[in-house]
């Protein structure tokens, strides 16, 4: 066998038993064998390089009563760190997490509404990295790489993000080498995904959906997001851009969105689309508050709602609905097993998600059986920067270029 074909087997096969011991948490080097149908010499050979790496260690089965018992295998937490960082519209989020996706540190950084350029948050972004590590006893050599996860139009593999909800083409956000701009900043090998996708990773691998191969994550943040999961695999499609069903018509009233077009589900049902219908009340007299319209949050209206606010409580609960139909429909689209949703639409609860659910009990159908597992998530706001950090995991993992930190 030609050499490069040798070092391509032997690199599949670390990664083939590196990911075994990963979703197992403990197991022995026999099991492992007989998993992954590789040869009792090649798992004896790979794990103890991955031993001597750091990347995981020997730990002696516990209870055993009689006999010697069985040396088991485990991920190392510690052998490697990441780090993940989220840019919203409003603030910067960054995680350094360990090999089982555990924070380590984190850190946030408010951005000021004058802060909209791409260089600007570049700069604020390579700025909070270095702030989370410094506050927390992380060297630069200590960090693996770093994720970073975008809301909006955003290319994986180009590092391009072609649009931001939160700043948008106004601002220069139109094909931003983001990416790019990000790791001359930092000095990381840096990976980029639309933060949909990289929360949908974090579920993959750590979360509601570990192994789980087909499922969807469903994103309730300033606009609708969806990461998708299909035999196993992230959908990302030919320009990176696949998932976004905010962007799908969400109604026929021809609403204007901030992407262009007219009618798109976010312009109609996502925390965008309720703040700004709440300030149309606040314009009109209907709700009363000390607020002008444009400080109004989120909070604030799902505050007042659940104080007895009917008109805001129609605006939420009407939103739900829309969401629940168009979940409905994919997942007759995609057949997934579970969904999952998320977002700081969460706040809402009951509000947004009895009509969510409801709705979607109506498009059931008995010719595509029973609906999939719905798991309702609850909101924090470190999730999408773990889910950036997840990402740079899963890249270390498929690569095989784990190091020990220093």
């Amino acid at each position: 066998m030609p050499a490069a074909n040798r070092d391509l087997m032997r690199a599949m096969n670390r990664c083939t038993v590196l990911r075994t011991i990963r979703l197992s948490e403990t197991i022995s080097r026999r099991d492992i064998a007989n998993q992954t149908g590789l040869s009792q010499a090649t798992v004896t050979a790979i794990t103890a390089e991955l031993i001597k790496d750091g990347l995981i260690f020997e730990k002696e089965q516990q209870g055993a009563t009689t006999g010697r018992p069985p040396v088991l295998l485990a991920l190392n937490p510690d052998g490697a760190f990441v780090a993940g960082v989220y840019v919203s519209s409003d603030r910067i989020s960054v995680v350094v997490i360990n090999l089982e996706a555990r924070v380590m540190a984190s850190h946030e950084l408010p951005l000021d509404s004058n802060v909209t350029d791409p260089v600007q948050v570049a700069d604020r972004v390579a700025e909070s990295v270095r702030s989370c590590c410094i506050s927390h006893g992380f060297l630069p050599d200590d960090i693996s790489g770093l994720g970073l996860g975008i809301p909006g139009l955003v290319n994986a593999n180009t590092g391009m993000v072609h649009f931001h909800p939160g700043f948008n083409q106004g601002f220069n956000w139109s094909n931003v080498p983001f990416r790019e701009l990000v790791e001359k900043r930092t000095g990381f090998e840096t990976f980029i995904e639309n933060s949909s996708n990289a929360l949908a990773i974090y579920e993959h691998w750590f979360g509601e959906a570990r192994g789980c191969e087909d499922f969807l994550v469903v994103t309730l943040e300033h606009g609708v997001g969806l990461g998708i999961f299909a035999d196993g695999r992230l959908v990302r499609g030919a320009k990176g851009m696949a998932g976004e069903l905010g962007h799908i018509r969400g109604s026929s009233k021809g609403t204007e969105c901030r992407c262009g077009l007219n009618g798109c589900l976010e312009a109609v049902a996502s925390t965008y689309s309720i703040l700004r219908d709440a300030s149309k009340l606040v314009k009109q007299g209907i709700w009363e508050t000390d607020k002008q319209p444009e400080e109004i949050t989120l909070e604030d209206v799902i505050d007042a709602a659940k104080v007895g606010e009917p008109s805001l409580e129609e605006i939420i609960r009407r939103a739900g609905k829309v969401i629940g139909y168009r979940i409905s429909d994919l997942t007759r689209l995609l057949d997934p097993e579970k969904v999952v949703i998320t977002g700081k639409s969460y706040l809402a609860r009951d509000m947004l998600f009895e009509p969510l659910v409801r709705a979607m009990k109506e498009r059931r159908c008995a010719v595509f059986g029973g609906m999939p597992e719905l798991i309702i998530q609850p909101w924090q706001a470190e999730n999408y920067a773990r889910g950036a950090g997840a990402m740079v995991l899963q890249q270390l993992h498929q690569n095989c270029d784990l190091h020990m930190p220093g």
